[in-house]
């Protein structure tokens, strides 16, 4: 017996100062094995990282541990007793995430529940996504490295965009971190537009003071116009001001009332606030028609960010979608790995009306309801597969006119002829049930070339109508 506790120590001494990167989390996804082949890896001792719980997540800042614990993190297949190779992103300490491969073996007892996970880091010269990872794992995978290249863009990794239009917007936005002047975001609602002016007032030099948003649509002329000279009077006193304003529909906001912003843009003290708004569409035609002042329109879009529809970037909706997803996933006991196929398929045929806010929200709905590995159709709201559903009907086609005389023949003849056989062609009941004579019955059938003989022949129409027989 005390040479097989030597052997089993000798065992543990061996998987401890491996080269080879081997770790262990158990039922509760807490890292309780982390060896010398994971430290050399990731530049992190066991001390920093034993006992800290791993979540199906991925961070914008790849030196951090939280970075390393979402990289070791298995789908959720691997607790349910699958073994699972996947492609990975193993966060470092101090250099670059290091592009790799992780063998996930589900570690059971004898009545074949998975007490732990044993996962076996294998760094390849470049990750090769096989055929069998599935969509959810290659985009937690891609969405790992998109949101460290846009925090190392714009110093903010809660952005997700690979389209051509975001990459636009996001130089926008590392224009306007390095500057105070006005901006105005146009875009449809959903799209995130206070977020970005969110994200701009943080990155200035304004980011410690408050960022506050005021809704031109909802709040009333008086609530506005007493915010407005609130701020002008604090600024003449040196009083405390917010950062920024963010005024919202800002093309609903009334003419008296636009001069008042136009004055607080045009304050000159250091502590001023900075002015963001947000339209729906270019405030050229408000303009030109008198209803928007012309001086405040040169004064906001000193720089005009266009902020796509969800619509039109098909390329972010599967990212956007996983980031949804796993941002959720913090905190919570259950953790999801992705999406049905059929998800996927319903996600790309939808319009996004809502944008970028309905994903969210459809993402949110369906994770709450969910209790499997992952999102399945049946998990979506109701009025999300409602609305999927209408979209494919498409929209009502529109009748062409007719010429008028044929087509009233046309219809003069079917219901004769439906009267006349419900009339079992007695002529009187048939007037009856038509609302005519039955004389007019009957020079009626006479110009439509309808013969009554019960045997159901029936010739072509004259190609006139009666002159003396003006109603039908």
């Amino acid at each position: 017996m005390a040479k097989r506790v030597r052997t089993t120590r000798r065992l543990e001494v061996w998987l401890k100062d491996t080269s080879v990167a081997l770790f262990v989390l158990n039922a509760n996804r807490r890292l309780v094995f982390f060896n010398a082949g994971c430290q050399q890896l990731t530049g992190w001792t066991p001390p920093d990282v034993l006992g800290q719980v791993c979540e199906f997540v991925t961070e914008a800042d790849s030196k951090t541990t939280a970075a390393l614990l979402a990289s070791l993190t298995p789908p959720s297949s691997v607790w349910q007793g699958n073994t699972v190779t996947v492609p990975a992103i193993i966060a470092h300490r101090e250099r670059d995430p290091v592009a790799s491969h992780i063998h996930f073996f589900p570690l059971t007892d004898v009545d074949h529940k998975v007490q732990a996970a044993l996962g076996v880091i294998q760094p390849p010269s470049a990750i090769a996504i096989s055929a069998g990872v599935s969509i959810s794992q290659r985009l937690h995978i891609e969405l790992a490295a998109l949101r460290v290249s846009v925090r190392q863009q714009i110093g903010e990794g809660l952005l997700v965009g690979r389209s051509p239009g975001m990459r636009r917007v996001f130089e926008q936005l590392r224009l306007a971190q390095q500057s105070s002047v006005p901006v105005l975001f146009l875009g449809e609602v959903g799209t995130g537009r206070e977020q970005l002016g969110r994200l701009i007032h943080d990155a200035s030099d304004r980011g410690r003071t408050s960022f506050v948003p005021l809704d031109c649509r909802r709040l009333t002329s008086q609530h506005l116009e007493s915010t407005f000279n609130r701020i002008l009077e604090s600024s003449q006193a040196g009083d405390f001001q917010p950062g920024t304003i963010y005024l919202n529909h800002v093309e609903t906001l009334p003419r008296d009332l636009q001069r008042l912003v136009l004055n607080v843009i045009e304050l000159k003290r250091a502590a001023s606030p900075r002015v963001m708004a947000a339209a729906l569409n270019p405030l050229d035609r408000l303009v030109e028609s008198d209803e928007f002042l012309n001086e405040l329109h040169y004064a906001l879009t000193t720089i005009v960010i266009s902020v796509p529809s969800l619509r039109s970037r098909p390329e972010d909706l599967e990212p956007l979608a996983q980031f949804f997803l796993e941002e959720f996933n913090r905190g919570e006991s259950h953790q999801i790995t992705g999406f049905h196929n059929d998800v996927w398929q319903q996600f790309r045929r939808y319009n996004w009306p809502g944008n970028v806010g309905e994903l969210r929200a459809v993402v949110a709905e369906s994770r709450q309801v969910c209790t499997g590995p992952d999102i399945e159709t049946n998990h979506l709201p109701f009025r999300f597969r409602t609305g999927v559903s209408g979209q494919t009907i498409g929209p009502k086609v529109r009748k062409r006119s007719e010429n008028l005389d044929p087509l009233l023949l046309r219809v003069e003849r079917e219901q004769i002829e439906l009267a006349l056989a419900e009339a079992r062609h007695n002529k009187a009941r048939a007037a009856e049930l038509l609302g005519i004579t039955r004389p007019r019955l009957y020079r009626r059938m006479e110009v439509l070339g309808i013969i009554d003989n019960d045997s159901g022949e029936i010739d072509e129409p004259r190609q006139s109508v009666d002159s003396t027989d003006d109603g039908v």
